[in-house]
């Protein structure tokens, strides 16, 4: 049987968690939203699902722009369709995804929980307390609290920037910042099946990038060194292939023109290439820096939206909503600011 995207029909997903309280339900395909322009941020427009189990897959693009044409917003999809599929799509992406569903990680806290209480109890027997009642009790409430400490660490990790995932979407999100939507990546599990899911959030973006830009203006004149400190962190790493370079005649480094065992064929050549640091907001005008900021780190915010691991707030700037942090609200907090914690994670 082919393998088709796990999609309503027109490509959409089905009812929103109710947990996101106060969003409006998305409207038919076709139709005209009640809110018309009264959109505000944060608002849900669209989400699409493939499922990951399967190969070849690609999102339902065309469902998502007549949802977004439905609210009034024209996006060309050149602009974004294959900085988002390249993004999320690719084989390696993918299986990094189920790796680190709930599902995997609940699994391996079992295994784990397994293997630390048969290990302690083992040991415990050396002293003569495993099968003493009080014993087993013991080993049981160490081996719990273990197993308890490595699922919130599991939790804590979620939080944080996934350099694998939300800044693999900087690209769709710069080209989208212009329309005022945003980009974020979930997974779920249905049945036995992982589920992707692409989120399209409205969120008019202008007094987050002016307030950020005057906040980058003023790092630079009085706190410079922290500013190249933190964006220093929001770096990746990349191969590049490396052309061999020319031998200089006379050089004492001259390799044998010969093999030492000339009767043996050749080994097989291995590509040559070198790694390199690249910094994805790069020293520029602070204007430039903060449309970077709000491009690499809107997947981040997106996710955490979506999912309520949103830190709560005292007041809000640029949501309606008073305890829900802002995108520069977070960016500030936890990439600006003078935390010593990493927040990014591979």
């Amino acid at each position: 049987m082919a393998c088709e995207p796990h999609v309503n029909p027109g490509g959409v997903a089905g009812p929103l968690p109710t947990s996101l309280s106060g969003w409006s339900s998305l409207p038919a395909a076709g139709s005209t939203p009640s809110w018309g322009p009264e959109l505000h941020n944060g608002q849900v427009l669209t989400v699409l699902r493939v499922d990951n189990t399967c190969a070849p897959i690609s999102f339902d693009l065309a469902a998502a722009e007549e949802q977004l044409q439905a609210w009034g917003i024209q996006i060309p999809a050149d602009q974004y369709r294959s900085l988002a599929e390249s993004a999320l799509l690719e084989p390696q992406v993918r299986r990094y995804i189920i790796y680190n569903s709930r599902p995997m990680r609940l699994a391996f806290a079992v295994v784990f929980y397994v293997v630390v209480w048969a290990n302690i109890y083992s040991t415990s027997q050396m002293f003569a307390l495993g099968h003493h009642w009080a014993g087993v009790l013991l080993v049981t409430l160490v081996a719990v609290s273990l197993t308890l400490t490595l699922v919130l660490i599991f939790e804590r990790h979620q939080k944080k920037a996934n350099m694998n995932t939300d800044l693999r979407l900087a690209a769709a999100n710069r080209a989208l910042l212009r329309h005022r939507v945003l980009l974020g990546v979930t997974d779920t599990v249905e049945g036995c099946q992982s589920v992707i899911q692409l989120w399209f959030i409205y969120f008019d973006l202008e007094n987050c990038a002016q307030f950020l830009s005057e906040h980058v203006q003023e790092m630079k004149m009085s706190h410079e060194s922290l500013l190249r400190s933190r964006l220093s962190q929001v770096c990746v790493v990349m191969e590049t292939g490396v052309s061999p370079t020319m031998m200089v005649e006379g050089s004492e480094d001259l390799l044998e023109e010969a093999p030492l065992l000339p009767g043996r064929p050749h080994p097989k050549e291995r590509a040559v290439t070198q790694t390199e640091l690249h910094q994805l907001v790069p020293e520029a005008e602070p204007e430039e820096m903060a449309q970077q900021l709000l491009a690499v780190f809107g997947g981040y915010y997106i996710r955490l939206l979506v999912t309520s691991q949103l830190p709560s707030t005292a007041g809000t700037r640029h949501t309606d909503s008073p305890t829900v942090p802002c995108p520069c609200q977070l960016i500030e907090a936890q990439v600006l600011g003078t935390g010593c914690c990493p927040f990014l994670t591979r």
